[in-house]
């Protein structure tokens, strides 16, 4: 069982890349509905990776709530950002899940917006015309002069703290993501849409292992971040 208070937001990385033994094991965590959504992927990678992140999902939120996992309910705001069945917006134990590639990451809090973002990092031919169009001024200015070989990587700097606010406030990219401008030598925004206040999110960079970048952040007071690894939730 695990405990935790409002003063901290745990990290959670979880292993998606599994035996089928555990992919099955997973998979009873999973309602019949849920079951139903990961039976709509076409590859059964993408499957086993949604069965994956949503078992230990549900395993880590059951370890705080002293329940069984396959009991574990969620419900989505007006945006469709997740939640605990039965809870308010940003209100009790909160979390936020994201994945990419075999690895994902979950936060979780009580009582503050939480967003979390991991992206495998990945040498697009198009990262130039996506940061024009995601950044703002500044950023694109300072993304430009890094050394050619630090622009991917400063590049998913970037999109992951960007996205983890924005997947924090449940709004999502409607809000603009070249209006989240983020300071990454301070580890904090610079700039935020209305209502938002820069000085009220706390952001935080997250070791993902090689190959990865990944970036979590929440509101409120002064917070401290632990990471935790999955890899003793997961099934023999």
């Amino acid at each position: 069982m695990f405990s935790i208070t409002s003063a901290t937001i745990h990290v959670w990385q979880l292993d998606l890349d599994l035996t089928d033994s555990q992919y099955q094991q997973f998979a009873l965590c999973l309602n019949p509905e849920e079951l139903a959504r990961a039976d709509k992927f076409t590859h059964n990678q993408a499957q086993q990776q949604f069965i994956a992140a949503r078992g230990q999902l549900k395993q880590i939120l059951a370890g705080y709530l002293h329940l069984a996992p396959e009991t574990i309910l969620f419900e989505t705001g007006e945006y469709g950002k997740p939640r605990l069945a039965g809870t308010a917006i940003d209100r009790g134990l909160v979390f936020n899940l994201s994945h990419s590639g075999l690895s994902a990451l979950v936060a979780v809090s009580i009582d503050r917006a939480l967003g979390i973002d991991i992206e495998q990092i990945n040498d697009r031919h198009n990262l130039q015309a996506l940061a024009k169009r995601c950044f703002s001024q500044h950023e694109l200015n300072t993304w430009e002069k890094l050394p050619a070989n630090d622009k991917t990587t400063g590049f998913y700097a970037y999109w992951c703290a960007k996205e983890a606010f924005l997947k924090a406030t449940g709004r999502g990219l409607a809000l603009g993501m070249e209006r989240c401008v983020v300071d990454i030598d301070q580890s904090c925004y610079s700039s935020l849409p209305e209502p938002y206040l820069p000085m009220d999110w706390h952001l935080h960079c997250i070791d993902a292992g090689f190959g990865y970048q990944a970036y979590v952040t929440g509101n409120g007071d002064s917070v401290e971040f632990l990471t935790r690894h999955s890899r003793t939730l997961v099934v023999p």
